[in-house]
């Protein structure tokens, strides 16, 4: 990894294809942290201080602007790939089309039925619009918006891990961190902030007070 860095992409950097998910970039950024972090034997046996802090540079780099979907995208976009990778990712987990599924019998002859008889063409419709939710549990004045709480409200919403990251696009690992408050493991806090606020709104929860408290609270343990 560490040869010709400069010349490298961010998904070169991490080993990763241009279509990984984002659980997989997170799985390849943990294992090129533990490897070229500043305590760590293997790298630290073949590489300078000066090397292995470049390429642990590169690596972060990659991973804050991969893990996220709209960094990621103009990323792709800088490359040459568009939008195709995400887009499949996104296609694998959608679930629902933006047009409405037509009866194969409505698609006969311009129209035409199977017993001869005609109806109007299918006019494409706007998917419908999700009621947001609302958890039964919020934020109390003097209550901090702790990993177990948002699991709590998580539980509450009767809402598994797996369908907030479908929603969200944010992934399961990473969510696992947030509810876990695995320090170190979470992403730097422009990102954790925006992905707090994600699951603050998927949860019916105070998007702005969650997020604020949650970052707050990693702060005084990160010190």
């Amino acid at each position: 990894m560490f040869r010709r860095l400069g010349e490298q992409d961010h998904y070169q950097v991490l080993e990763v294809s241009y279509t990984a998910s984002s659980d997989e970039i997170q799985s390849a950024y943990e294992v090129a942290r533990d490897i070229y972090s500043h305590d760590a034997l293997v790298s630290g046996s073949i590489l300078s201080d000066h090397e292995r802090r470049r390429t642990f540079d590169r690596i972060a780099e990659a991973y804050q602007t991969l893990i996220a979907e709209e960094s990621r995208r103009l990323y792709n976009v800088r490359l040459g790939i568009a939008d195709e990778p995400m887009r499949a990712l996104r296609d694998e987990d959608a679930e629902e089309s933006a047009l409405p599924k037509v009866a194969v019998d409505a698609l006969v002859d311009e129209g035409e039925r199977l017993d001869g008889s005609h109806e109007p063409e299918p006019v494409a419709t706007a998917p419908t619009r999700k009621e947001p939710r609302q958890c039964p549990i919020q934020l109390k004045p003097s209550e901090e918006a702790s990993g177990e709480f948002l699991r709590k409200a998580r539980e509450a919403m009767g809402l598994e891990l797996s369908t907030i990251s479908e929603e969200t696009k944010i992934g399961r690992s990473i969510l696992e961190y947030i509810e876990q408050e695995r320090v170190d493991r979470l992403p730097a806090s422009v990102y954790l902030r925006n992905f707090t606020r994600q699951l603050a709104c998927c949860l019916g929860l105070d998007e702005e007070r969650v997020s604020k408290s949650y970052l707050d609270r990693i702060r005084r343990f990160s010190k």
